[in-house]
């Protein structure tokens, strides 16, 4: 999946490490998502590679709230290896960067933890 901050939305290179920074620092998806909108007030419109990135930095934290270790995926097939080793694997619509996107975020939001 092709995700960064582009060049083409945040141009200065001081600012696009900034918001790396603070991307990586957030603790919580609501604080992701005021980073996104204080972009966009910033900015303007976000191209499809920075709206990517912005959606991989919520299903890192997602992720680590599910206790998922890794996610990987080949083709159409995403699959979720958690902290104990335990795997599922769902399918996404297509092998579309923005449809594995998708499947992955409903896969997060909508199902439990596993316990370890």
């Amino acid at each position: 999946i092709s995700a960064y901050i582009s060049d083409e939305v945040v141009k200065e290179d001081r600012l696009r490490l900034d918001l790396y920074r603070r991307l990586s620092q957030c603790e919580e998806v609501v604080e992701i998502y005021e980073i996104e909108e204080e972009m966009i007030d910033r900015f303007g419109e976000l191209d499809e590679v920075t709206k990517q990135f912005v959606e991989l930095m919520v299903i890192k934290l997602l992720a680590l709230e599910k206790k998922i270790k890794s996610i990987g995926n080949y083709g159409q097939n995403i699959t979720f290896t958690y902290f104990n080793d335990s795997k599922e694997t769902i399918k996404s619509e297509s092998k579309d960067d923005d449809d594995i996107i998708k499947a992955t975020l409903s896969y997060l939001r909508n199902n439990k933890p596993k316990v370890l």
